[in-house]
Order: C-alpha cells, then structure tokens, then sequence
C-alpha cells in the first residue's frame, strides 16, 4: 500500500494511472466527493464506506460499498481482494460505468440540493 503525497490537476492522470484502487473510508456522513468520480473516470476501482455520497453512481461490480466501515471490516476486505478482482473492476467501470462530468454533478448537486431547498423554503413562507 502506497499513500500518494499531495499532487497537482496536471498530475491527476499520472497519479491515477499508478493507483490500483482507491479507498475512501468516510465515518461521517457525505454528500458527494468527486475524488471518486475522477477514480472512476481512469478506470480505477473505488473501495468507500456506506457514507459517500458518491455511492449512489457506483455500478455493480465496479467497487465496493462497506456499510458500517471498521478498522476491522476494511482490513478484512483489503486482505481477500485479489489484483483478479481489480481487474474484473476496471473492466466493469470501462463497459457499464456512467461516467457524469464534474459540471454535470455540479449541476445535478446544485439543482437537488439547493434549488429544491430554495422551493421548499418559498413553499412554506407562503403557508
């Protein structure tokens, strides 16, 4: 296991192309972190707590969700992944994976969250 030091957006395509799989073992509850849709944009597996709000866009098979995250449980599915398995996961994300822009997101995270904020303010001021 390598932890990558701090890099540049000029970087990110040589920092992903020697990543095998990123974790992201959030405790805390997310909304959406886009270090996991640029993992998934290389083709690079993600292995996230049940906390990402990323969640929600992994296509089965293409990484793993581990809900009530440990020490103990991230240990234990790091120690049985085979470099197979990364693989069948790369190829998964390249055939099946929706990959959205980072505008996209944004504007999907802006529209959901706050428009629909907005409006439920608005509508419950005219109530």
């Amino acid at each position: 296991m390598r932890w990558n030091k701090r890099y540049t957006y000029m970087e990110l395509e040589k920092v992903f192309d020697d990543t095998d799989l990123l974790i992201v073992p959030s405790i805390w509850y997310e909304t959406f972190g886009y270090v996991v849709l640029e993992a998934l944009s290389y083709g690079v597996p993600v292995l996230m707590s049940g906390h990402v709000g990323a969640r929600d866009i992994l296509v089965q098979g293409a990484g793993v969700i581990i809900e009530g995250i440990t020490v103990e449980k991230l240990y234990e599915t790091l120690s049985r992944m085979t470099s197979g398995q990364l693989k069948e996961m790369n190829e998964i994300i390249l055939e099946k994976q929706n990959i959205p822009t980072l505008e996209y997101m944004a504007k999907e995270i802006e529209d959901k969250c706050y428009l629909d904020a907005e409006i439920c303010r608005k509508d419950a001021a005219d109530q």
